[in-house]
């Protein structure tokens, strides 16, 4: 892509902005940064940076892991991993008034693509679909909890008696949405300002549960934006009084919640759906019927990547 780093620069200066956020995902898939002068901004768009990679060796709750790890740990003293800024992700944070890039792990030798970075693996795949000639599109949705509390309120009630944004049960209320269209509309607005526009938003079932669909992109784009959609959510929620969360489900006595992938296949050089046979049982291609045979067989080990935490296995019960 072109992109003039004096232009950008200067860009920013005229904007009145003097620092640059930047991100990158730890193992978990959460967004890990900090706030850079425009002048470490420049030297990193010229090179690579360095982030500790202590983000590949704890847990969401910043716990070290100590049962046998390998990539990094005491043993490896928590060295600086290296990273690039993808310049192709730049966001303007408008109530910062600061650019926002994401970035990604490379290797520490060739500054290639990293091990076990998140963006990393999802490339690499993204890569051999490629080599088959297979563009890949995802869409992601989210279903999410907002409580009328705070990140201290929840800790002083030890995550008991929390108060829901809405009472009771009440999915696809227009009821509520309309009560609260304002929050609502500028949640729209600000994803789209963020480039995660949004397909659909609605109340889900459950005290305070909305659900949102991200339009679908190219693979990578449009992991990234689910990433950068579950903490700048929360971020919104939070610099209004009050609080979203993802967590599968915080409380038996209501339902669970989830997030959704949805994956398509298309011919790099036709753009043909290749998972569509209009002449096939369900108008599922070959290619479909073994994707998802092949989701099936691989279900229980895929379960350490979409269902990572205790909690998740909360949502997995029957009826549910």
């Amino acid at each position: 892509m072109d992109f003039s780093i004096e232009k950008k620069i200067k860009q920013y200066r005229s904007k009145g902005a003097s620092r640059v956020k930047i991100a990158l995902t730890d193992i978990d898939g959460v967004l890990r940064g900090k706030y850079i002068s425009l002048e470490k901004f420049e030297s990193v768009v010229q090179s690579t940076g360095s982030f500790c990679d202590c983000v590949f060796g704890w847990d969401v709750a910043d716990i070290l892991y100590e049962n046998d790890v390998k990539f990094t740990g005491w043993h490896t003293a928590y060295p600086d991993a290296k990273f690039k800024l993808d310049l192709a992700s730049e966001r303007w944070l408008s109530d910062e008034n600061a650019p926002f890039f994401l970035g990604g792990f490379v290797d520490h030798e060739k500054a290639d693509l990293h091990q076990i970075c998140p963006r990393s693996v999802l490339q690499r795949v993204i890569d051999r679909a490629h080599q088959h000639g297979i563009d890949i599109n995802l869409a992601f949705e989210y279903e999410f909890f907002i409580f009328d509390e705070t990140p201290h309120s929840v800790r002083q009630k030890n995550y008991k008696n929390l108060k829901p944004f809405t009472p009771g049960m009440f999915g696809y209320s227009v009821l509520r949405n309309s009560t609260h269209s304002e929050i609502f509309n500028e949640f729209m607005d600000y994803c789209s300002s963020l480039n995660i526009p949004l397909e659909g938003l609605h109340c889900e079932t459950g005290p305070g549960v909305w659900e949102a669909a991200i339009s679908y992109d190219e693979a990578l784009k449009s992991a990234d934006k689910a990433t950068l959609f579950k903490t700048f959510s929360k971020v919104f929620f939070q610099k209004r009084d009050l609080m979203a969360t993802f967590m599968a489900r915080w409380n038996l006595d209501f339902p669970g919640q989830s997030g959704h992938v949805h994956v398509s296949a298309k011919c790099k050089k036709t753009g043909k759906n290749l998972f569509f046979d209009d002449s096939s049982t369900h108008n599922m291609s070959p290619m479909m019927k073994e994707f998802v045979a092949g989701m099936v067989k691989y279900m229980k080990p895929f379960l350490a990547l979409t269902t990572p935490t205790i909690n998740s296995y909360t949502r997995l019960v029957k009826g549910f």
